[in-house]
């Protein structure tokens, strides 16, 4: 049997949706290791931003939820099973970026969550301390520069009447 060359195998593969890549990973070693390669990602990401394909929708029900709705075809809902599990405390999503999102809990965990592979990770506790009245305002992006995705986190130190006093970002 012939096999395809590698970079025919990729471009054929980038064209898929996260479901079916998923699945595919169970086909062979090589096929795992070519959906998992960082170049392989980075390759699918930008194939479905250049062709608008690929969307879903993020929908959070009772702030304990999430579901997603296929963008193509708004029939096809999914319940998604987020980092935390099942729980009765809420979730909120601090931003999302190329399909991942940030969230916290009411524990001030921060987790990295991408829905479509169902992966996630906890982000290091960075504290910012300041005495009430105070304010916290989160950013979520990606840096080209790094390569790599950054969330900030900004905490605001009010006086009185509600006049900004002093800011801390990390």
């Amino acid at each position: 049997m012939a096999r395809l060359p590698h970079e025919v195998t990729s471009d054929i593969l980038c064209r898929l949706s996260v479901k079916d890549l998923l699945r595919f990973r169970s086909v062979s070693k090589p096929w795992c290791s070519s959906i998992d390669d960082p170049d392989f990602i980075k390759l699918h990401l930008s194939h479905s931003v250049k062709t608008n394909t690929n969307h879903s929708l993020i929908l959070r029900h009772c702030e304990y939820h999430f579901f997603s709705v296929n963008y193509d075809s708004l029939k096809t809902t999914q319940r998604l099973n987020h980092p935390l599990g099942e729980q009765k405390t809420p979730i909120k999503i601090l931003g999302t970026c190329n399909g991942l999102l940030a969230v916290i809990d009411d524990n001030g965990r921060i987790f990295l969550w991408n829905p479509s592979t169902r992966k996630s990770q906890v982000l290091p506790s960075t504290e910012i301390e300041f005495s009430s009245p105070s304010s916290t305002y989160y950013g979520f992006g990606y840096d080209p520069i790094s390569d790599d995705y950054k969330l900030v986190r900004m905490v605001q130190l009010h006086g009185n009447n509600k006049r900004y006093l002093h800011s801390e970002a990390k």
